[in-house]
């Protein structure tokens, strides 16, 4: 009995969605085909996160939009999260728009952009 209790503690505690403090977002934009670093893109990040929702849903956003540098890289980072969404809308590009849902601090999201 006391294990079956214990079992249904334990669940009930990894069942809790939490944010992820600091959460940075980090990627490479590169073409699809040339597999060149496009340097300039405008990419937007949405951060989905918890906050306190009573019922375990997103409760609140926040929106920003960043540019990739030389290198092709764009970064960013928010004071918590949950689920990203990354967005590319560029009159030369397709647009793409990936998402993820987040665990840890550090978050890869590298895009490649067809030309239209």
């Amino acid at each position: 009995m006391k294990k079956l209790i214990l079992l249904f503690i334990t669940m009930a505690f990894m069942s809790c969605n939490n944010d992820v403090e600091n959460l940075k977002i980090k990627g490479t934009v590169k073409g699809a085909v040339t597999k060149e670093v496009l340097k300039g893109i405008e990419i937007t990040i949405i951060c989905w996160k918890y906050g306190s929702s009573p019922d375990e849903s997103y409760s609140e956003d926040e929106t920003i939009t960043v540019k990739t540098n030389e290198q092709g890289v764009y970064e960013y980072t928010f004071d918590k999260g949950a689920y990203i969404e990354v967005k590319v809308s560029n009159p030369a590009y397709i647009d793409i728009h990936e998402t993820k849902e987040v665990f840890s601090k550090k978050n890869k999201i590298d895009l490649f952009l067809d030309k239209k």
